[in-house]
């Protein structure tokens, strides 16, 4: 008796097992072939897609810092030819043996960043409206710089009272004087942190130009070249870059960053445009299977 029962529990318990057996392998055949990312063939496309677009976003990163340098004007127009050039060398390369087609395009409007310039003419390093003042700010809550560029062009005012450029994070400050090498002196003097730029400092006279890049740390004086500690290795975003006793200097300047411009700080002859800081390039990839469509926002690759 005990017997018998224990054979029809097998019996049924094996049964019980075969149909979930069976059921298991009905329903993940249902998702192979209603849902292909379930398939190994299918998975390894989307790999190479992926694969293929990060190594397309850091190409096109690179493009980017070779066209941009620290030249801002004509950039967009550089890198847009670039764009198109990449497009027809991926294409004849990648796409003749994929038979994926690449088409990148620039989208200004969906870019992100802000430029700055005071050029033309030479002015005081001050607030452009509202009068001036000892403190100005150029920019706040800053998050990326691609291009701080000042072109220190001459002394003005008696004293020895310093233009600053302080760059300031909530915890640390980052600061550079435009200055004369003593009271009196016709010679520039450029400070950093307190402490003179060596081959920048008191060599250069009123009427040698000084040109300072501040995001990378390099001043040039005629054909001579140095380097200084940029704020940039010093200081993590968001910050604060402000403007102290700005009218003891006159100055060309430019800036392109990521952050909050003032309006009120900037009017005629101060330029003030969108600048693709972060390109954001619309990029269309057509394949075999599909056709689809992205905006992706490009780190300029600076290594």
């Amino acid at each position: 008796m005990v017997a018998n029962e224990r054979g029809q529990l097998l019996l049924i318990g094996g049964i019980a097992v075969a149909i979930v057996v069976f059921s298991t392998i009905l329903f993940a055949h249902s998702l192979a072939v209603t849902d292909g990312i379930t398939t190994t063939g299918s998975a390894d496309t989307i790999e190479r897609s992926a694969d293929r677009e990060a190594s397309v976003e850091r190409d096109l990163g690179r493009l980017a810092a070779e066209t941009r340098g620290d030249d801002l004007d004509g950039f967009e127009e550089r890198y847009e030819n670039a764009l198109r050039n990449y497009t027809e060398t991926h294409n004849r390369v990648v796409g003749g043996s994929s038979g994926v087609y690449l088409n990148a395009k620039l989208n200004e409007s969906a870019s992100l960043g802000t430029e700055v310039n005071q050029t033309n003419p030479p002015a005081q390093f001050k607030k452009p409206t509202g009068g001036g003042g000892a403190e100005w700010t150029l920019a706040e809550n800053t998050t990326q710089v691609a291009v701080f560029k000042i072109a220190f062009i001459d002394l003005n005012g008696p004293g020895n009272r310093p233009t600053t450029i302080s760059v300031e994070n909530a915890t640390s400050e980052w600061t550079m004087a435009l200055d004369r090498a003593s009271p009196g002196s016709s010679k520039k003097q450029v400070q950093v942190n307190g402490g003179d730029v060596t081959g920048c400092s008191g060599a250069a006279s009123r009427s040698v130009n000084i040109t300072l890049y501040l995001h990378n740390g390099t001043c040039l004086t005629d054909s001579t070249s140095v380097t200084f500690v940029p704020f940039t290795d010093q200081l993590k975003g968001p910050y604060n870059i402000t403007i102290k006793k700005g009218s003891k200097s006159i100055v060309q300047y430019r800036v392109a960053a990521i952050g909050t411009f003032p309006r009120s700080n900037y009017a005629s002859p101060v330029a003030r445009v969108n600048y693709p800081v972060i390109p954001a390039v619309d990029t269309t990839y057509d394949t075999p299977a599909a056709s689809y469509n992205r905006t992706v926002l490009v780190e300029v690759d600076d290594g």
